[in-house]
């Protein structure tokens, strides 16, 4: 028997795709992990001298999942590094680069003494949800390459995870449309999809069947739910008009750290609110990405020092 609380999930950066990393392995805190490889099955067609089944056989496997996690400033970085494909550059992120890397992951049911690895990690999608009223949340979902059991574990000196208070509805600010905030736009939700729309490379070796994931077109896309008001009103017409708006936001700890999330070009789509007397009437845009790739900033805090002579 095993308990959840003894489970683990640990990654590295692999040197080459597929091998196991033998350095650099982190800690990373989250809500669920379900990251598992799945067989591949085909039924056999064989006539025998009797009529029952001849069973299947496999013919490959998938190596997917999603990890949960509740986002915090600063304990990410590099994670967000493999979504957008691109290193971070003056503290700026550009997503839907061509920097592919792929990580060893890890997750150890330390308790039974029984350690799953996947190699050939690459993160697929991330997705970030800012609820009305709760902490926000970010998934990243993984295509791998390979997965091996083992006794003990295969993560080397693995640095402990990052601590950090969490972001919630409450550390949300600057919800600005074509660089404005607009009188009566009040935002209720909020999230946003990165997906690298990746595509497995299988090849006929019984030892590398799975030869590379691929990126092809990178999409982002979201909601947005907005109290309805004039201004709300003249958004939805830009629909009809195909119009981009730009949108962006930013998310500022207790500490003063932020990010800043800008996408310069999205196309929306929204039906008309819906609601009794006795409602308050929003709606939900459904927006997508045009064109120009969505950035996020990170402004780390820096202290007042002070004055010369001050104590």
């Amino acid at each position: 028997m095993s308990s959840g609380a003894k489970q683990v999930t640990r990654y590295a950066v692999e040197t080459i795709p597929g091998v196991i990393a033998t350095a650099g392995w982190k800690t990373l805190a989250n809500i669920s992990n379900s990251l598992d490889a799945t067989a591949k099955t085909a039924e056999s067609q064989t006539i025998k001298d009797s009529r029952i089944a001849s069973g299947t056989l496999v013919t490959g496997a998938d190596f997917a999942g999603d990890i949960d996690t509740e986002f915090a400033y600063g304990i990410q970085e590099d994670l967000l590094e493999l979504v957008a494909l691109n290193p971070w550059k003056n503290n700026v992120l550009t997503f839907g680069g061509t920097v592919r890397k792929s990580l060893t992951i890890e997750r150890a049911f330390t308790d039974v003494e029984n350690y799953q690895v996947f190699t050939g990690g690459h993160l697929n999608q991330w997705v970030l949800t800012i609820p009305e009223d709760g902490i926000v949340t970010s998934k990243f979902s993984v295509i791998g390459m390979g997965r091996k059991a083992f006794t003990v574990s295969q993560a080397k000196t693995p640095a402990a995870a990052l601590e950090a208070t969490q972001f919630t509805n409450q550390n949300v600010g600057n919800i600005l449309i074509d660089g404005q905030k607009k009188a009566g736009m009040c935002a209720t939700q909020l999230d946003l999809t990165i997906d690298n729309t990746m595509q497995i490379q299988k090849c006929l070796d019984f030892e590398n069947n799975i030869s590379a994931v691929l990126e092809t077109v990178m999409k982002a896309s979201g909601n947005v739910t907005l109290a309805w008001s004039k201004n709300t009103a003249e958004l939805y017409e830009k629909q009809f008009l195909n119009e981009p708006i730009s949108l962006s936001y930013t998310l500022k700890d207790g500490k003063g750290n932020q990010y800043e999330l800008l996408l310069p070009r999205v196309l929306l789509s929204a039906p008309l609110p819906s609601g009794g007397a006795g409602d308050i009437l929003n709606t939900q845009f459904t927006y997508t990405v045009d064109s120009v790739a969505p950035t996020i900033t990170r402004i780390p805090f820096i202290a007042d020092e002070g004055t010369v002579g001050d104590k």
